[in-house]
């Protein structure tokens, strides 16, 4: 007897900038993430079949799947947010990195507005008090406790 399946596997890849939430109108640092289905076999994912990337609100999880522009875009700026989060460069690292790809992409979601949205890419960091947790200060809930990081 074999058995196989299918499953979805959703990878949080960092958060972008901050932008206004269309459906829940929270202001906070958007997310990057991949989603990548799977064959599975006995349970376990053995082939990947279809990957695309998805933005969304870290509030209300409302999002939209994103074009390949959007994607060369937002992949290296939600990749050097991450590791800044989890302590792999420094801030001086992350400002060299972070000027290099402002003078490689544009923001694909802005039309010729101010650059107010690359010039917020830089998040504001604070440690969660549940499980301590980096996370950027505008965020209310902890990615990784689900706590609200804001006291009240």
């Amino acid at each position: 007897m074999i058995i196989f399946g299918w499953r979805t596997i959703v990878t949080k890849l960092g958060i972008v900038f901050k932008r206004l939430c269309d459906h829940c109108h929270n202001e906070e640092y958007w997310i990057l993430n991949r989603v990548t289905k799977w064959f599975t076999l006995f349970f376990i994912p053995v082939i990947p079949y279809d990957s695309n990337y998805f933005f969304s609100c870290p509030i209300c999880k409302y999002g939209f799947n994103l074009n390949t522009d959007q994607i060369k875009a937002f992949k290296p700026i939600a990749e050097i947010n991450q590791l800044l989060m989890e302590g792999k460069i420094n801030q001086d690292q992350y400002q060299v990195k972070l000027n290099e790809i402002n003078g490689a992409v544009q923001n694909p979601l802005q039309s010729n507005k101010s650059d107010e949205a690359e010039s917020s890419i830089k998040p504001e960091l604070q440690y969660c008090a549940n499980c301590g947790t980096l996370v950027a200060k505008e965020i209310k809930f902890c990615g990784n406790c689900g706590v609200n990081v804001i006291p009240n």
